[in-house]
């Protein structure tokens, strides 16, 4: 899959479907000749791919007076690079940018060595990474044409999908400590701007609405700088041509694993080329790198097609369900959820859970969940963070857990470790664990929280050595991971003025070292992440967390574009929807919508009727026949967009595509016309029989004629599941 010819100056990496070309030009900088689908190229074809004409950099030579030319070959801000210079003739945004000793801030990296080798290296720990066989890696050195500042630069093909994955390390191999200001993980050139950027902006109950815009001369920027990956934009963006659909088009999708700030930037300039840079946000960034030390950033995935924005998609979702999520607990499928938090919040006794606990299984329930409220002296949300020993008074767990196994279901608990309430043990016997200025009185508050400082080693231990001494007294089968407030004064009382522009980072660091250790000790504990909802739904989070809260909104109108929105870039079965009780449709529906997700309950099952049982006892036995071959492991096909019309419509085949579920809900009444529904992703010759009207068809039939749903009227929020299966 990866070919360098050192001869020629070329290095090539493709799998049959995409090729990714660069080459080494005459003064040893590292341009990108070509990304898309797969291409064969000859020396004359790589001479007419840069196309730049004669041009010529030149230097005056202070020693002799003379000007020479540096850069034969070379346009600088036109030759679309791998990593172009910061500080000399390339004026274009730079991905590394780096203030020496003597406060200047040139670098220019060049071409030094080439290997390759089979798989893909995990990072240093914490920082999460993808993982897999079926796969490639060069590795790519380049130095500083000044110094012995190096830039090691990974770029991974995968031989089963087409997926890259980018990262580089910054090492310092110079006598002097110099700053990193920024250090991001990847840029990308591309050769036109003829691109609508989709992002996906929201806030707190609104997460991921879609957004496209196209791009125009100058500068377009998705970030985060709340600490986190955020409400308000999520790190999963795409670039589509303009004429793009579901099924044609070309589609460049761009996620990156990590959990904290992070910013996506197109640049388009005089010459109507797209200029890319994607990574850790450089907003209040500085990294002091000393002589013999590294900055390893995070990796950047790049998933290409040429066949529409769908084929995008089921790149990344194979990509996260087979390269990324570390979680293999469950064999079967993963157990029906209730959580409590809804029925009660912080209001319940023994009694009462017990009472939620023989209800819930009475819907199919096979893990019950204890959310907040268990702990501490938590009775409401201003007191009882960061003291992570059971409330006996309040509860027996231990008659809990037993009552659970009784019934034959599993059990599952909640923690926020990040944060603290003044009111509580852990704050009054530790101030200084808390970020924030230590000559400043007045302390930003959130939820009546402060933000732990996890940049700390000594608070992380702190934490974990609670929650383990918790794990080993009761022994749950599942944690809820939430994080329920941003990021405000970045300030640690642990390091120096020198170091406040590396606590962002090393906040991300503290976190990912807390639940990797937690995960890795505790393996058959599913942990599920959350953050406010989805304030942290990023491939970092997703790398020990299987599946993540989507949203703190359950009402089911929203739910349909959060969920829709949230599977272009993430596999259904990571993301995190319940069945609650809000008024605005039936429990079928909403069980429906919750079935294209990880499906579970967020109610007080003793409030429900009979009928209302045999509605979710229905959704409930299609969730354990069908859900794991065709939901968690099938292709998912975007049919309907509710941001582009009155129906939302997906469709999951199997890998076998014996089966197929089909999902459609309308927003608003629709009177009778006519309408048939196209499918997709079937075999084309066989025979499926399906249950909307038990008709049976080819494949062929259902994809070029479709499911009719003429003369059918739609009240709103008429919710439709049809079956399909293979004769």
């Amino acid at each position: 899959m990866i070919q360098y010819q050192k001869e020629k100056g070329f290095i090539y990496l493709g799998n049959g479907s995409i090729s990714y070309v660069l080459y080494i030009n005459e003064s040893g900088c590292l341009e990108l000749l070509y990304f898309g689908k797969a291409i064969q190229l000859s020396d004359d074809d790589i001479a007419c791919m840069r196309g730049y004409g004669d041009w010529a950099s030149t230097y005056y030579d202070c020693a002799d007076g003379k000007e020479k030319i540096f850069s034969d070959g070379y346009r600088a801000g036109v030759s679309r690079m791998e990593l172009n210079s910061h500080g000399l003739w390339d004026k274009r945004f730079a991905p590394v940018v780096v203030k020496w000793q003597d406060g200047s801030f040139e670098t220019d990296f060049r071409f030094s060595e080439f290997s390759s080798y089979e798989g893909i290296r995990p990072l240093p720990a914490p920082l999460p990474c993808a993982h897999g066989e079926k796969c490639e890696t060069a590795e790519i050195l380049l130095r500083d044409a000044r110094s012995s500042l190096y830039a090691r630069l990974f770029l991974t093909i995968f031989s089963d999908k087409d997926i890259l994955v980018k990262s580089l390390v910054i090492e310092n191999g110079t006598e002097e400590t110099v700053t990193l200001l920024r250090a991001m993980s990847m840029q990308l050139d591309l050769p036109g701007m003829a691109y609508d950027l989709v992002h996906f902006r929201g806030r707190w109950g609104s997460e991921r609405r879609y957004e496209a815009n196209a791009l125009h001369d100058g500068a377009q920027e998705v970030s985060s700088n709340l600490g986190r990956s955020s409400h308000e934009e999520n790190p999963f963006v795409y670039l589509k041509s303009a004429n793009a659909t579901a099924d044609s088009g070309e589609a460049i999708g761009f996620n990156l694993i990590y959990s904290g700030n992070f910013k996506f930037r197109v640049e388009c300039g005089p010459f109507r080329s797209a200029h890319l840079s994607y990574g850790i946000d450089d907003e209040d960034f500085e990294w002091k790198l000393a002589p013999g030390e590294r900055f390893v950033t995070p990796q950047a995935v790049i998933s290409y097609s040429a066949a529409g924005t769908d084929r995008m998609s089921q790149n990344f979702h194979r990509f996260i369900r087979e390269n990324l999520i570390r979680y293999r607990g469950e064999r079967e499928y993963k157990p029906i959820l209730f959580n409590s938090w809804e029925g009660c919040y912080f209001d319940f006794d023994t009694e009462r859970l017990i009472s939620y606990i023989d209800d819930a299984c009475k819907i199919g329930t096979e893990l019950f969940v204890l959310d907040d409220g268990w702990f501490g002296e938590r009775n409401s949300d201003d007191r009882g963070l960061g003291d992570w020993f059971v409330n006996r008074d309040k509860v027996d767990l231990h008659r809990i857990l037993a009552h659970c196994k009784q019934k034959g279901i599993r059990f599952g608990i909640w923690f926020e470790p990040e944060m603290v309430n003044y009111d509580s043990e852990l704050y009054r016997a530790h101030p200084e664990y808390v970020l924030g200025r230590a000559d400043v009185k007045e302390r930003s508050l959130s939820r009546h929280q402060f933000h732990l400082d996890f940049s700390n080693p000594e608070v992380v231990e702190n934490i974990y050595a609670q929650m383990k001494a918790f794990l080993e007294e009761y022994p749950v089968d599942y944690i809820k991971w939430d994080y329920n407030r941003t990021v405000l004064e970045h300030v640690s009382r642990t390091h120096g003025a020198e170091r406040q522009g590396e606590i962002y980072h090393r906040l991300v660091l503290g976190y990912y070292s807390l639940l990797s250790r937690i995960a890795e000790e505790y393996p058959s504990v599913m942990i599920e992440g959350c953050a406010s909802g989805g304030g942290r739904f990023d491939l970092g989070t997703l790398c020990y967390c299987p599946q993540i809260w989507a949203s703190d909104e359950s009402d089911p109108a929203q739910r349909i574009f959060i969920n829709y929105n949230t599977s272009i870039g993430y596999p259904l079965s990571t993301i995190g929807a319940h069945v609650n009780d809000h008024k605005i449709t039936s429990y079928r529906t909403k069980a429906m919508l919750a079935l294209f997700g990880t499906y579970g309950y967020e109610m007080n099952p003793n409030m429900l009727a009979e009928t209302e049982r045999e509605e979710l006892n229905e959704i409930a036995a299609v969730y354990r026949k069908y859900h794991k071959r065709v939901i968690e492991e099938g292709t998912l096909y975007h049919l309907l967009s509710p941001s582009e019309g009155n129906f939302m419509c997906m469709q999951a085949v199997s890998e076998d595509r014996t089966l197929s579920l089909v999902l459609l809900i309308n927003k608003l009444k629709e009177a009778d016309e006519s309408r048939f529904l196209r499918l997709k992703g079937l075999d084309e010759k066989a025979l499926y029989r399906n249950d909307w009207d038990g008709k049976m068809h080819s494949g062929a039939y259902y994809m070029t004629v479709g499911l009719n749903f003429t003369c059918v009227i739609f009240e709103e929020f008429s919710c439709r599941l049809i079956r399909l299966e293979k004769i």
